[in-house]
């Protein structure tokens, strides 16, 4: 049992349509489910709707204002683009859901490529969301069954990850807005003139490797001698994640590629064992550092530890695995519909405080 609040299987089922390439989504429930969410896709370019469910339709059903509104998003699409091959995620929430609606009863009956997804808040893990929306777009033949599978094993890996070493632990974990910055400002600061060996690990989480490049890209300034790793295989994944990975390689140059940008579950294995062989005296890894194994390399190289993340609830785990941890926040606000590299609070600082 998980004690602080977590994300919603409806908001990774609303993410996952994003990088499947829909033009809207429709949340077919009440006008305020998924608020921050529907926002957020907003600045990706997606436009999200709602069909606004009432405690009527709790009662009666609402597919009659889930047709009104289909209807609605096709006469948007067809004024603001032109080619006219629509694509509409249609994302159950809990209270349509649990009525029973038939979401996948509308398929046929539009000329545009409709995405059902059944998915409710009380799924559990919100991975699961996201896997739900991956079923949908197999069902329709949007992707194969090599990518599903695929896509299926790194989101369940994905939710170990967050279980075992990250904010899904079975326990209350407390926000801190506080962080090692200070510290490891002054570890730079004391190394400048050693040319130490430092190694620069981008494993990120899709669109989120736009901001936690940065830091990366400005350690890079600092000290001669660097060796940057990065999950950033440009031939993995779906349209959007390939398109971001080639963008961020424009500015991160990397020595070594571990993955795709949606495989940083697994990317942190291969990276322990570049490392190994590189031995660095630093080690910096930005994105989701509690997915590297890195208490493996600290057996076998002394060397230096700093972790880079996102959120108030991460620093606690990631000290338990690094020497240093830097919290940034609100990174995947920051980066929604960018798509060149990002400021970070983090690198901002070394810029100024290390010239």
């Amino acid at each position: 049992m998980i004690l602080h609040p977590r994300p919603s299987p409806i908001a990774a089922a609303m993410y996952q349509l994003r990088d499947v390439g829909v033009d809207a989504i429709i949340l077919h429930g009440p006008a305020g489910c998924c608020f921050r969410t529907a926002r957020l896709l907003e600045l990706d370019g997606v436009r999200v709707f709602t069909s606004a469910m009432d405690e009527n339709d709790f009662i009666f059903g609402a597919m009659d204002k889930l047709r009104r509104t289909i209807e609605e998003v096709i006469e948007y699409l067809k004024e603001h683009k032109n080619d006219g091959n629509y694509m509409i995620g249609i994302v159950g929430t809990c209270a349509s859901m649990i009525i029973g609606e038939d979401i996948w009863s509308v398929v046929d009956e539009y000329d545009a490529t409709l995405i059902p997804v059944e998915v409710h808040s009380g799924l559990n893990d919100n991975t699961i969301g996201a896997i739900n929306a991956m079923e949908s777009c197999l069902k329709l033949g949007l992707i194969d069954e090599k990518e599903f599978e695929r896509q299926k094993y790194m989101l369940k890996k994905a939710t170990e990850i967050e279980k075992k070493r990250g904010m899904a632990k079975s326990k209350y974990i407390k926000p801190t807005y506080e962080d090692d910055l200070k510290d490891v400002i002054e570890l730079f600061k004391n190394n400048m003139n050693k040319n130490p060996k430092v190694a620069c690990v981008l494993n990120a989480k899709k669109e989120t490797a736009y901001l936690f490049a940065h830091p990366l890209i400005k350690i890079n300034e600092i000290f001669n001698n660097c060796i940057n790793i990065g999950n950033l295989d440009e031939n993995i994944g779906l349209k959007k994640i390939r398109e971001d990975a080639k963008n961020i390689l424009r500015e991160f140059k990397v020595d070594y590629i571990t993955g795709g940008l949606d495989e940083y579950p697994v990317t942190g294995e291969k990276a322990v064992e570049i490392l190994k062989e590189i031995k660095p005296d630093i080690v910096v890894v930005s994105g989701v550092p509690h997915a590297l194994p890195i208490e493996e390399l600290k057996e076998e190289v002394d060397c230096i530890t700093i972790g880079v993340s996102d959120g108030p609830r991460l620093y606690y785990p990631i000290k338990e695995y690094y020497d240093y941890a830097v919290i940034e926040l609100d990174a995947h606000a920051k980066v929604l519909g960018k798509r060149e590299v990002v400021k970070s609070r983090f690198g901002e600082i070394l810029e100024y405080a290390l010239k």
